[in-house]
């Protein structure tokens, strides 16, 4: 049994190793690429042959692209890697530059991906709240621009209140209770459980009940379920 238990501990720990290189690496590799089209995007011409518009074009998609990898980066999340966080920053950046470059699409853009990432990241807790309160801010303040823009008449809102109200539907909603829904979780893995000591234990060779193996599957099965149903009831 006890070569069994560690024979099992050893491939458990493998896998997670596995798993834990494989984020590592996906991070780091989209995080470079990143920053690879950020440098392409750094080493073209400035100055008149910049406003051409295919000079215009290429750097869009350049960006555009880095977006699209640092956010990728900001999804492989792994505690103590630091891609992620910078992925986040980088998409910050890009926002914040694309604002100062009145390039409102692009960055919203940026905002929307650096908002995605961190909340489809999310477990328990926010890992990133100061970043997401950011990336509301420019999604709000440049959505608010951009309505600005296409209204008028002397009753449109305040640039202020556009901005309070896609605040407000930034909001994240209320989510399950996480230590409630680990509270189901944890009964219906109770209550199986104990069913399937019963099938295996319940009965010895002659098919007759084992009394003692059966009050406690019973117990067990019976806690799991109200754990179970509480869980759900109240997360």
């Amino acid at each position: 049994m006890q070569r069994i238990l560690a024979v099992a501990l050893a491939v458990v720990v493998l896998a997670v190793a596995l798993v834990v290189v494989r984020v590592w690496l996906e991070a780091r590799a989209e995080w470079r690429a990143g920053e690879g089209l950020v440098a392409e995007y750094n080493a073209l011409p400035r100055g008149v042959a910049a406003d051409e518009p295919a000079a215009r074009e290429q750097r869009a998609v350049l960006l555009h692209d880095a977006v699209v990898r640092f956010r990728e980066a900001a999804l492989w999340l792994l505690p103590g890697s630091p891609y992620a966080r910078r992925a986040v920053e980088r998409l910050l950046l890009i926002g914040q530059r694309a604002e100062q470059s009145a390039d409102d699409a692009l960055a919203l853009y940026a905002f929307r991906a650096a908002r995605s990432a961190i909340l489809g990241t999310r477990g328990f807790l926010i890992a990133d709240e100061d970043g997401l309160q950011r990336a509301d801010a420019g999604i709000a303040r440049v959505s608010a621009r951009l309505e600005r823009m296409g209204s008028g008449g002397e009753d449109a809102p305040s640039p202020a209140e556009r901005e309070r109200k896609y605040l407000a539907q930034l909001a994240p909603p209320d989510d399950p209770d996480p230590w409630f829904a680990v509270l189901a979780a944890a009964g219906l893995l109770a209550w199986v459980g104990g069913a399937m000591g019963f099938a295996l234990r319940g009965l010895d060779e002659h098919c007759r009940l084992r009394f003692g193996v059966t009050w406690r599957a019973a117990a067990v099965v019976a806690c799991g379920l109200g754990a179970w149903a509480a869980g759900l009831a109240l997360a």
